[in-house]
């Protein structure tokens, strides 16, 4: 069984949103691709092993937690301004560049939070 490559539907995005922190619709498209690569990767390699591919084998909050934490650390690699909060399991996810100390907040003001689910739609 041949691992499907995926790529983002950019069909699917609002024209024109209106976003903060100098976000860019690219920045979430590549973020989502930078995600469906790896996963065709890891997925190819588990598949030629004969094994599950990795969202069959983990819990699907697991899976959640993953993509969240892999869409967070994308999207502040695209971001013009965002980066990842430094403090653990502070809030929000991404924070200005540069606002915080050492870049890390437990719970700030100034960013973006970062929510998946594997809910459809």
């Amino acid at each position: 069984m041949a691992v499907q490559i995926r790529r983002v539907n950019t069909a699917c995005f609002n024209p024109a949103p209106s976003l903060p922190y100098e976000l860019r619709t690219i920045d979430f498209q590549s973020a989502m691709q930078d995600i469906y690569d790896f996963f065709h990767d890891v997925n190819t390699h588990l598949v030629d092993k004969n094994l599950r591919r990795l969202e069959d084998m983990m819990r699907p909050a697991a899976t959640s937690g993953l993509i969240s934490d892999m869409l967070t650390a994308s999207l502040a690699n695209h971001s013009r301004t965002l980066k990842e909060n430094g403090y653990f399991n502070g809030h929000p996810d991404l924070i200005v560049q540069g606002r915080y100390p050492n870049d890390a907040v437990k719970t700030g003001e100034h960013g973006v939070e970062v929510k998946t689910t594997l809910k459809p739609g």
